[in-house]
This record gives C-alpha cells, sequence and structure tokens, in this order.
C-alpha cells in the first residue's frame, strides 16, 4: 500500500496530499531508516501531531477540555456515569509498531530515541503488538529523570516510570471502549495512572475528597472518562500543581507565552475558592517565589554574563541511542550539550546541559541599556 491510498482511505485527496505536502503542512521524516510523514497542520480530518506512514496512519491524541470549577463542570458535562482517573505530570507519547518496529511518538509526531528505548522497561511490547498489531498505547513518562519536563509526580523519586491511560486504533480518531481498554492492561501487565473507578456527577463530594488528597501530596490533578461516546473527556488540576508549573517556567518566562502564567495563577484562585481555602501569606509567599525566585535568579546570571542552563540527567539501555537523542534535540532546535556518559549496572547514565539562549539574549540586551516598546 502506498501513501496516497493510505490517505485516501481517511478521505484525502491525491491533490489535496500533494498541496499539503508542498506547502510544508506534511513533511517527511525518517528515524532510524523508517520513513513516515510528520502533520504539522491541518490536512482534512489528520490533525497537528499525526502520523502517517505508507500503510496506516497514527491519530494525534486529541487534547482535553478544562474545567476551572470542579462541581459546576462536573454536573454540566456528564448525566451519564464516567471514570476518574489521575492526570500524571509528565510528557505525552503514543506507543505504535510500524514496520515491524516499536517506537514512542511525541505530541509533535517525532519519534522519541530516549522513550523509544526504555520501552522494554515498561511491559513486554513484543508480546502486546504481536498479538494487537492495530493498537496504539498511549501514556505518560514521568520521572527526574527526563529529557523534557522538569517537574515531576511525588511517587517518581528517581529515573522514569510509565504510566498508560487510553489505547486507540490505527486509522481511526476513537479510543477503545474504556472497559476493554482496562482488560487489555491487566492482561499484558501494563501500568496505568492511578484509577479511582466510576462516579455519576451526584459524588462530587467523593471527586472533591480525591482532588484534596491529590493536592495535599503534590500530585496534578484528575481526567474524567465517560462511558458514553456522545460525552467529552475533561479535566481539572489542583492548586499545587499551578504553582509548580509557574516554577519550572519562570526561569525562562522571558520566552514564555505570558498566558501561561496568567491561566495557572486563575485555575489556582478558581481552586481556592471552590474548595474553602484561604489566601493567606503561606500561599502568597508561595505563589510570589514560584513566579519570582527562579526569575531573578536567570536575570542574575545573565547580568553577569552566565549563561542561562537547565542541567538534565537520563538513563539509557543503548548508548547508540544516545546519539540519537542529540539528534533529536538538534532537529527540533533545542541547544543542548552532553557532559558526561557512563556505564553504571544496567543502565547508561547521560548527564547533558540545556542551554536557554533565547532568554539569556533577551536578559543581557535589557541590561546593557538598550530601549524597547511594551
Amino acid at each position: 500500500m502506498g501513501i496516497l491510498e493510505t490517505v485516501s482511505k481517511v478521505n484525502i485527496t491525491e491533490n489535496s496530499w500533494n498541496e499539503a505536502v508542498g506547502e510544508h503542512s506534511v513533511i517527511s521524516d525518517q528515524f532510524d531508516g523508517v520513513t513516515f510523514y510528520r502533520v504539522l497542520k491541518k490536512v482534512g480530518q489528520l490533525n497537528k501531531g499525526t502520523v502517517v506512514t505508507d500503510s496506516e496512519v497514527i491519530f494525534d491524541f486529541p487534547r482535553i477540555a478544562r474545567i476551572l470549577q470542579l462541581e459546576n463542570g462536573i454536573k454540566l458535562t456528564f448525566t451519564n456515569p464516567f471514570y476518574v482517573e489521575e492526570k500524571v505530570d509528565g510528557y505525552n507519547v503514543r506507543i505504535a509498531r510500524v514496520q515491524g518496529r516499536v517506537f514512542a511518538f511525541t505530541k509533535g509526531s517525532y519519534v522519541c530515541p530516549f522513550s523509544t528505548d526504555r520501552l522494554i522497561d515498561f511491559f513486554n511490547i513484543d508480546k502486546f503488538f504481536d498479538e494487537n498489531p492495530d493498537l496504539i498505547i498511549c501514556g505518560e513518562i514521568a520521572g527526574p529523570e527526563n529529557p523534557y519536563n522538569m517537574e515531576t509526580p511525588p511517587y517518581v523519586t528517581e529515573d522514569i516510570r510509565f504510566f498508560a491511560f487510553d489505547i486507540r486504533t490505527k486509522g481511526t480518531d476513537q479510543q477503545i471502549p474504556i472497559e476493554k481498554r482496562y482488560r487489555l492492561f491487566e492482561e499484558y501487565d501494563i501500568p496505568t495512572v492511578t484509577r479511582f473507578g466510576k462516579y455519576t456527577a451526584s459524588d462530587i463530594k467523593k471527586l472533591k475528597q480525591h482532588i484534596q488528597g491529590l493536592n495535599e501530596k503534590g500530585c496534578e490533578g484528575l481526567v474524567f472518562k465517560p462511558i458514553n461516546p456522545s460525552e467529552r473527556m475533561v479535566k481539572y488540576v489542583t492548586a499545587s500543581s499551578c504553582l509548580r508549573d509557574m516554577k519550572a517556567t519562570s526561569p525562562v518566562m522571558i520566552e514564555t507565552q505570558a498566558e501561561f502564567f496568567t491561566h495557572r495563577m486563575l485555575r489556582a484562585v478558581f481552586y481556592l475558592l471552590e474548595h474553602n481555602m484561604p489566601l493567606d501569606k503561606t500561599f502568597l509567599g508561595e505563589a510570589g517565589e514560584s513566579l519570582l525566585k527562579s526569575l531573578y535568579e536567570s536575570v542574575k546570571k545573565a547580568s553577569d554574563g552566565e549563561m542561562i542552563t537547565e542541567r538534565v540527567n537520563v538513563r539509557f539501555n543503548k548508548k547508540q541511542n544516545i546519539k540519537k537523542l542529540f539528534e533529536h534535540f538538534h532537529k527540533c532546535k533545542v541547544d543542548a550539550n552532553l557532559v558526561s556518559q557512563k556505564k553504571v549496572g544496567k543502565y547508561w547514565h547521560v548527564e547533558f546541559v540545556r542551554r536557554c539562549f533565547p532568554s539569556y539574549e533577551v536578559i543581557r540586551k535589557h541590561w546593557s541599556g538598550h530601549s524597547h516598546f511594551d
């Protein structure tokens, strides 16, 4: 089967596909000898993040709507029962077999060399995909030793872990029914996010207890998944996760859209009001520190002529995949430099430094006295 026959199955004509390729809405990519197309802009029903090969389509993982007021949001969204799962603070991957190889695809439709290297540590990928070649496992990779996300759940104190939360089918943007999904997770011993069970909108008291417990532990939030396919998934996060997001991102506030911070401030305020938590000196101090402390340190470094950096540690199974990660960084225009790599026990332990040059450059320009319009 060729690429044109493949896209015709999702109602995209030859002219539409060729036009999308010509306009760079779709670009060709390859990893380890396997060629595929990455969708950068919507083409027909293919959204950004979709992966297309000569024989199949791996749809993007759909965005999940957010609610800011838990009780009213649940009542407005659901008339039928729904399942509740933890929202894990990590980065999203879709795991699929392509041309006989199992890859972990990022939200941006890249193959992640690091995640792909570590798949064998999470579950028996050969057994699952031998028996289910048309399925896609979606999940979150989280932990302090990952190349992307500086935050981590409190229960992952070293390295990384994988938490599955969905299974989808190639060639369609639909997920398989949630009860079947859970059975497959158990059958193949695939680790999952915490599952709190089935609820209705009348169970709001119990749902508030769950979210308050997660907030106290330092977890991110909840995802609500309908049984009735006509209803949609929604997510809700804790106030503490909002502060952690701001703290992790404030070192590069200059190159981050302002909405990133204002949205999290708003979520935190909604959370405090709904759960009867005071806007006291403790919370105000934590919020102020989240916003300003790391930013202050970044400005101090840059004003002294010191580069703003992030130091990252990761572990690999195979040495050759270390080089592939840095090739991936180069492709994504990430300025990262290898510091060290050494074999310790089972893994290659790798340390690298990510340089935050855009923030450094802007701060240096301002510190030098240049004027600007705002």
